[in-house]
């Protein structure tokens, strides 16, 4: 990712502190493995091994970065720049080099004049943005996007082009959106009569917090009345699907083509696999598991790590499975048992004559 900044420009936006020259050129971010002298690579700590490999020394001595970003000096001889934490620095450098794209409105967009840009707003090619909206300071809206009615985004939002973006949507700041997305789209709702079904006019709206992502081709409904709401922190793969008045958690992360019906309530902090699919108006409690393919088809307590269909608990649905597969053997056993209770069986008639 290029930066194209002078050091001192790159500890400002860090805050970071280095002995190197101020008025080194810094060309691009990169890894460690295919930077440059010109370039400046990120050392995540020990710590961040969970998120991210951590960086061995031998990679870092072996490295032709002429800047290295980090916590600590973790091979004498080379360049630093010192931060407290290097992944929160890594986010504020991708922010910088995505603003500095293009910080216009292109010529073929189409804005209404109510619209309100803040600054350093950029918006893209045959981009549509429709009365009432607002967009935040420094967000970047991709090519062909679609913005409706009262549309409220925050700043440092990042939409990647081709996202569709319905009225009265809400969206926190330094969100992501990913390419395809759709946000606001009406509800599956009808009423079933006699005569088929007969559609339910959606008319709510779409919350989304603050720190979300989004991955491509995922489906948010607005609520039938209310709101939709996906909390702070919340990650989606690629195409999820969010039924209407569903309410997330903060910090939930969802893998792809999970599907969460209507009026359902996920916690907090859970982790549900991809494949997922979750009936409408269950309650999935706090920091729970749901393993890939699982039908949660009743409520989840907090803390609990189900899977199956329907889901049970990840114990019980192991023991079951290692079951099923000594079935064959179950299957013969219960044939010998049965042949030998016939003869048994046999046997005694003859005897009594029967």
């Amino acid at each position: 990712m290029q930066l194209n900044i002078a050091l001192n420009k790159l500890l400002d936006i860090v805050g970071g502190v280095s002995d190197v020259n101020p008025n080194f050129f810094v060309n691009k971010i990169a890894s460690l493995k295919n930077a440059t002298s010109a370039d400046v690579s990120v050392v995540f700590d020990p710590e961040d091994v969970t998120i991210f490999d951590h960086n061995p020394e031998s990679e870092i001595k072996l490295s032709r970065a002429g800047i290295i970003l980090a916590s600590k000096a973790f091979v004498e001889g080379r360049q630093y720049v010192l931060v407290e934490d290097p992944l929160e620095a890594y986010h504020k450098l991708t922010y910088f080099a995505k603003k500095r794209k293009g910080l216009f409105v292109d010529k073929s967009a189409a804005l209404d004049e109510t619209v309100i840009l803040e600054d350093n707003v950029s918006i893209g090619a045959h981009t549509v943005v429709e009365r009432g909206a607002r967009i935040g300071e420094g967000s970047s809206v991709g090519a062909q996007v679609f913005i409706g009615s009262n549309v409220k985004i925050g700043s440092n939002v990042i939409i990647y082009p081709g996202v569709k973006i319905l009225d009265d949507s809400i969206i926190g700041e330094k969100t992501i959106i990913h390419s395809g997305v759709v946000i606001g789209s009406d509800g599956f709702g009808y009423r079933i009569t006699k005569s088929g079904l007969i559609k339910v006019p959606q008319i709510g709206k779409v919350i989304i917090g603050k720190n979300v992502e989004i991955g491509a081709n995922c489906c948010i409904d607005k609520a039938a009345f209310d709101e939709t709401v996906i909390g702070d922190g919340v990650k989606l793969d690629n195409q999820v699907h969010i039924a209407h008045n569903v309410h997330i958690g903060a910090h939930t992360a969802i893998i792809a083509q999970t599907a969460i019906g209507g009026s359902s309530r996920i916690g907090s902090g859970c982790m549900i696999g991809g494949q997922v699919a979750i009936k409408d108006h269950v309650t999935v409690g706090n920091g729970v598991k749901i393993v890939s393919k699982a039908g949660v088809l009743k409520n989840v307590p907090d803390g609990s790590i189900v899977a199956g269909v329907p889901a049970i608990s990840f114990d019980k649905w192991k023991r079951i499975s290692v079951a099923k597969l000594h079935l064959p053997e179950i299957a013969k056993l219960c044939k010998n048992v049965s042949d030998g209770l016939s003869k048994r069986t046999s046997f005694w008639n003859k005897i009594f004559g029967r």
